[in-house]
């Protein structure tokens, strides 16, 4: 079995595959107050709880919070058996990356990118909702041409409640209609619906500038459920792209059985 995680500024998403099939997801907030001794004692919980045996025969991780990198290779470590592989230079992902500096590329955005590809044949944008909202694009080739990243939904909430005293901190959750009659309504509908509309204009100027009237989309990230129903763009929910990446990329790196 391999055990994946993605590591981001905010949650940390895991799943355990065997074979081609995704045993369980789950995700662990992403505290940098956690040591690698409290990760691996949820990570243990977490295989209990599942009825899953821990001992893995690989484990590949990416990740976009350095500071948490050691403490959840030592948990992982602990718990699973396997010193896990990270998404970065040096390993075979497969993805032909424009950009002038490769190894800036999120972990994230890679292993969904990944995930995209072998799921939908190219152009095609994907779009990641999670503590950032981002939008990457690949051509007829298969390249990763570029990549937008914006401020993500929950953050901009927070930042908002913060900075505008009068506004409380609110849970968000589906709008109940297009204008707010009241400040949580109206906080509501604010982050939802334009979340979905930056979503689809970023996705209108992507298919003038590519000149693509039409552009599979598939889209991945916690915010994706919330925010999606009110795109009026076509979009593909793939809520485990990022992990099913994170699979494609030990399958191109695991060494040979002997």
């Amino acid at each position: 079995m391999l055990f994946t995680a993605d590591i981001g500024a905010l949650t940390i998403t895991l799943g355990v595959f065997d074979g081609e099939t995704l045993r369980f997801r789950a995700s662990l907030s992403a505290s940098r107050e956690r040591t690698a001794d409290e990760y691996a004692v949820l990570l243990a919980q977490l295989f209990r709880m599942r009825g899953v045996e821990p001992k893995m025969e690989g484990a590949v991780l990416s990740s976009v919070s350095k500071p948490l990198n050691a403490v959840m290779a030592g948990a992982v470590e602990r718990i699973c058996g396997v010193r896990p592989v990270f998404l970065g230079p040096g390993v075979r992902t497969g993805l032909d990356i424009r950009a002038d500096i490769p190894s800036q590329l999120g972990g994230d955005i890679a292993a969904c990118c990944i995930g995209a590809l072998h799921l939908q044949k190219p152009p095609l944008a994907v779009l990641g909702f999670g503590a950032a909202t981002t939008l990457a694009y690949l051509d007829e080739k298969g390249q990763l041409c570029g990549v937008m990243i914006c401020p993500g939904v929950q953050p901009g909430l927070d930042a908002l409640s913060a900075l505008a005293g009068e506004l409380p901190t609110i849970a968000l959750e589906p709008p109940r209609s297009l204008l707010g009659r009241n400040t949580v309504d109206a906080m509501n509908s604010g982050v939802v619906f334009g979340a979905a509309a930056m979503a689809d204009g970023l996705l209108a100027r992507v298919r003038e500038a590519y000149g693509k009237e039409e552009l599979p989309v598939i889209a991945a990230g916690d915010m994706a459920p919330l925010i999606l129903p009110h795109c009026e763009s076509e979009i593909r929910h793939e809520p485990d792209l990022v992990l099913k990446g994170l699979h494609l990329v030990w399958e191109r790196n695991r060494r040979p059985r002997k």
